[in-house]
């Protein structure tokens, strides 16, 4: 059974150091798979009121975990110590909405997708003169601090259609919207997904404008040299797909439906 470790304050030294890249044979022989997630990024990895790791990232992590029969053990880290960390050899693996960008792709493994990021622009509801990414000049803003899917797209966007007022950046999805909810930012940089589930349980507080400012995708990211992981991997969410795990999650945590007919079937190049 997976076994959550839940440390907010966690820090990659105190994770065991994996001295190079251990397949499947290895971690079967181990006894577990060593995994992170930043457990901060609701619907995807958060803490529910038990204490427990949840969300559609750490689901998805229960169901390969059956498949591939060997336990594993996901610790909470900060964001800006995870891919340093993968690539560091500190654990096998991370299940926390990783998006596939080209300097990712040529640094890790990747399993195929079993979900995407579409990056959106989400305004107060009291900040209507914004209608999307091109009208953010003189706004406040806010997006995860460093993120591909936040301050990374957030700084392209200043740099191309004008500064923002002051830019914010976060370590993690609860505390920007509670800053978009009290007003201290006008508007966010997210994925479409968390944004979402944020509008469904706080309504009227918010609202998705404009196209969406670029669509990755997210897949499980793996040390270099972890061929047979990655098959299991890809074969488990292959499966969730066929048999309709994936649709029900993604319906559960992100209210979308046939969630499966919007990814790939391999790792985009």
């Amino acid at each position: 059974m997976l076994r959550s470790l839940i440390s907010a304050a966690l820090l990659a030294a105190c994770l065991p150091s994996l001295a190079s890249a251990a397949d499947l044979d290895a971690i079967r022989e181990r006894g577990k798979l060593i995994a992170v997630t930043t457990g901060n990024l609701p619907p995807n990895t958060y803490v529910d009121k038990n204490n427990e790791l949840t969300g559609f990232d750490i689901d998805v992590a229960h169901y390969i975990e059956k498949k591939i029969g060997v336990p594993i053990e996901i610790s909470r880290l900060d964001w800006k110590g995870i891919l340093p960390g993968l690539q560091a050899g500190r654990f096998d693996a991370v299940f926390s909405n990783v998006n596939m960008t080209p300097e990712r792709l040529g640094m890790f493994e990747y399993s195929i997708p079993y979900s995407r990021s579409a990056i959106v622009v989400v305004r107060s509801t009291k900040a209507a003169d914004i209608n999307g990414y091109d009208s953010l000049v003189g706004k406040r803003v806010g997006g995860i601090a460093g993120g591909n899917d936040g301050e990374i797209p957030a700084r392209a966007i200043a740099k191309e259609y004008g500064d923002f007022k002051k830019f914010t950046g976060y370590a993690g999805y609860t505390e920007m919207f509670r800053d978009l909810q009290v007003g201290r930012i006008d508007a966010v940089i997210a994925p479409e997904l968390a944004s979402a589930n944020f509008i469904r349980e706080n309504p009227g507080i918010a609202e998705i404008v404009g196209k969406p400012y670029s669509v990755v995708y997210v897949g499980v990211p793996m040390q270099p040299g972890s061929d047979k992981l990655k098959a299991a991997i890809d074969g488990a969410i292959r499966e969730m797909r066929e048999n309709g795990t994936l649709d029900a999650l993604a319906k559960k945590y992100f209210g979308i439906e046939h969630f499966s007919d919007q990814l790939i079937d391999e790792v985009p190049h």
